[in-house]
């Protein structure tokens, strides 16, 4: 028992003279070593790109970790409840996972939005939203100036406007004409009840020449010229798909 008593004197005496000691007042960076501080606050004239860069996205959904993994780590690794001993939290931080500055620009709906679309496959792929890659492009480009970018976007979205309405104009004109020539099958294949006064889906061309006639005379040359007009807007279709693919792929390289 003497023994113990002695040291605990012993250690009573050391933490008087640590108590005792002179310690020095805190210096310029001691606050900054010890606190979460913004590090383009300390940087001056940040331009954006470098702000982003330093930037932490919101975290997403489900990442955030449950009350008894940080109860468990303010005790094992520190003292006020918030998982680190300087109280900054900086180790919440650690414990997500980091996201680019890509990400972290686009934003969460955005940025996920794209890469949904770029996880389909096979035809799916085909049918990505360009309105979405462009605006994700604009934003971007905000931030990180490309020059010509911004025509390009422009130009690709002007173009890409035009291939859809070409696209949509020559759907409804194979449509047309497909009914039309079903019609004129079943007028040769002999049946009474065709009626060229019903067909409202015909070019306004065709109804003028048709109009004053009381019966139309249908050969099997004007048959074959109907089915090679058909064949001929379904090959311009198919071009016109294929170079708003192109188009994405431009997109998906300016996007890299």
């Amino acid at each position: 028992m003497t023994l113990l008593e002695t040291h605990l004197e012993q250690i009573s005496l050391s933490s008087v003279a640590i108590a005792e000691l002179p310690f020095p007042t805190p210096k310029i960076f001691t606050n900054a070593l010890l606190h979460s501080h913004d590090i383009t606050a300390l940087i001056r004239d940040t331009e954006a790109h470098e702000r982003a860069l330093f930037t932490l996205a919101e975290p997403e959904r489900g990442s955030h970790p449950s009350a008894a993994s940080l109860a468990r780590r303010s005790t094992v690794h520190g003292m006020n409840g918030t998982g680190d001993r300087y109280g900054n939290g900086n180790g919440l931080m650690r414990s997500q996972k980091p996201r680019s500055a890509v990400a972290t620009l686009l934003g969460g709906e955005l940025g996920e939005q794209i890469r949904k679309e770029g996880a389909k496959e096979g035809k799916e792929r085909g049918e990505i939203d360009v309105n979405l890659l462009l605006k994700g492009a604009e934003k971007l480009c905000s931030v990180y100036p490309i020059a010509g970018a911004a025509e390009r976007i422009v130009s690709l979205r002007s173009r890409y406007e035009q291939l859809n309405s070409s696209i949509a104009r020559y759907e409804s004109k194979v449509s047309r004409q497909m009914a039309q020539l079903a019609k004129m099958n079943k007028h040769n294949d002999g049946d009474e009840d065709f009626d060229d006064g019903d067909d409202e889906a015909l070019e306004e061309e065709d109804a003028n020449a048709a109009e004053g006639q009381g019966e139309i005379h249908v050969t099997e040359e004007d048959i074959r010229r109907e089915d090679d007009e058909i064949r001929e807007l379904e090959k311009k279709k198919r071009q016109l798909e294929d170079r708003v693919k192109g188009m994405e792929r431009d997109l998906g390289g300016l996007l890299r």
